[in-house]
């Protein structure tokens, strides 16, 4: 009976150790994989702002000289015309851009009488000035990047030349600027008109 007793003990011992050795943590299955969460709603895009107008250029560049007299002046007889002339540099201005910009330039006079000239009057080249039997005639060109101011006389004298207290002054509107792109007609101006719309002096 003893012995009976002891090898069933001894036999329940050793399945508990074949069991032992047979089953580990690592041989168990692997749990089911849970359920995967939705995914978030993406945002929406921003809509694109709207380009902005491209800006004119305003009228900055507009060069205005000062009042200037005929210093310099020279006088000329083709053999069939005698007058005088002199010449002036307009800073920015070149041969090139002459055709498309606009260059205005004015003459105020001291020497003639009221009648004929008022006082402080200024004008618009090319200008004639009639006084009594004489003809003045007072007009400009462009050549070789130099503006050429003349003065002739009918009946012509052979010492033609400009009055010393003649004065001149020229305003250089390049093709950039919001001034020549609105083409005003700055003829049918006047000069306090054209000096008052760019914020310029007298």
């Amino acid at each position: 009976m003893k012995n009976l007793v002891r090898n069933l003990k001894l036999a329940m011992a050793t399945m508990v150790i074949v069991l032992a050795f047979s089953c580990s943590s690592e041989d168990g299955e692997d749990g089911a994989m849970g359920i995967q969460g939705e995914q978030g709603v993406a945002g929406q895009n921003g809509a694109n702002g709207t380009d902005g107008v491209d800006g004119e250029d305003g009228n900055a560049n507009v060069i205005a000289s000062d009042w200037f007299g005929p210093t310099g002046q020279y006088s000329i007889n083709n053999g069939y015309t005698s007058y005088a002339e002199l010449e002036v540099t307009v800073p920015g201005l070149d041969t090139e851009t002459y055709d498309s910009a606009t260059l205005l330039v004015y003459a105020k006079f001291s020497n003639f009488i009221p009648e004929v000239w008022p006082t402080n009057h200024s004008a618009l080249l090319p200008l004639t000035i009639s006084g009594g039997t004489t003809g003045h005639f007072f007009t400009y060109y462009y050549s070789s990047d130099i503006l050429k101011i003349r003065y002739r006389r009918d009946p012509e004298q052979i010492d033609t030349s400009f009055s010393t207290s003649t004065r001149f002054r020229y305003i250089f509107i390049p093709a950039s600027t919001l001034a020549s792109k609105n083409n005003i007609d700055y003829a049918k101006m006047t000069y306090e008109e054209v000096m008052d719309y760019f914020g310029l002096g007298y």
